[in-house]
């Protein structure tokens, strides 16, 4: 995970851990390591450090570009009745969800529990893990994070996942709130309709769980040609999430979370709570 300072405006400069990539450069190079960056940074003098020179893995950021885009997306949000709940494995840096929760996204996403612990640690609460904890090991380290986080948010797309993950949150004591991952394609969740809607009113039984909605995603939309039918294919893909969304929302479910995204350029979406 990344850790960054906000000192110098066109010199973004982040590093992580200590490492090395064996690659072929314009110049002898030094490779800053991280400790040795996080000082020159906290002492001003990361200013002018060429990024052949930092050790990988490195983040360099345009600011005035980033808080651009950031400004952009809100400004396109804001009329709506959507809000942003941005997918944090783009930067997995802590720093840079801090920009995003201040410009208004209600949140961030995570793929991994490691990320969402590194997001946890450093102060970031309203996390959604988009994927499923499925080893016992993985689903103790989640519930951990449920037990000192009341926003934790994790996704389940299998009926035993639920039974496994509620019995981890009896165990520890808590009740876990999830979302179900209803697929587009092939890629992850339960199909959508009526295994979806099953799965549903199965997390809705479950004493020691707490069902939020339902999360979608079309990572096959990446390899679409063109925002125009990017996003034409994109909201065909998603008519069978909708309608589940719907028949979730008649059959009494809570359906305070409807999150879909698809790699179009913008943040991922999430309907806000009526």
């Amino acid at each position: 995970m990344h850790s960054l300072s906000l000192k110098s405006r066109r010199h973004f400069i982040t590093v992580a851990a200590a490492g090395s990539a064996t690659i072929w450069v314009p110049s002898a190079t030094r490779g800053h390591a991280s400790s040795e960056m996080s000082t020159r940074v906290e002492e001003g003098d990361s200013v002018g450090v060429s990024k052949w020179e930092l050790d990988t893995p490195a983040l360099c950021v345009d600011l005035d570009k980033m808080e651009q885009n950031l400004a952009v997306m809100r400004r396109k949000l804001a009329t709506t009745g959507i809000a942003s709940r941005p997918h944090a494995k783009t930067h997995k840096c802590p720093a840079i969800a801090r920009l995003q929760l201040a410009a208004g996204s209600i949140g961030i996403c995570t793929a991994k529990v490691s990320e969402a612990e590194v997001f946890a640690a450093q102060g970031i609460d309203r996390i959604l893990m988009t994927t499923a904890n499925v080893t016992p090991a993985k689903i103790r380290r989640a519930m951990a994070i449920r037990a000192k986080n009341p926003h934790f948010v994790q996704a389940v797309d299998h009926p035993q996942n639920a039974r496994d993950l509620s019995a981890a949150a009896r165990e520890a004591g808590i009740v876990a709130p999830v979302v179900i991952d209803v697929a587009v394609g092939t890629r992850t969740g339960v199909p959508a309709g009526d295994q979806a809607l099953a799965l549903a009113q199965l997390v809705d039984t479950l004493p020691h769980l707490e069902l939020r909605g339902m999360i979608s995603y079309d990572g096959g939309a990446q390899h679409l040609k063109g925002f125009a039918s990017r996003q034409e294919q994109s909201l065909k893909r998603y008519e069978p999430s909708v309608e589940t969304f719907h028949r979730m929302k008649r059959a009494g479910l809570n359906t305070e979370i409807f999150r879909a995204a698809a790699p179009a350029r913008t943040t991922s979406c999430t309907r806000r709570k009526d």
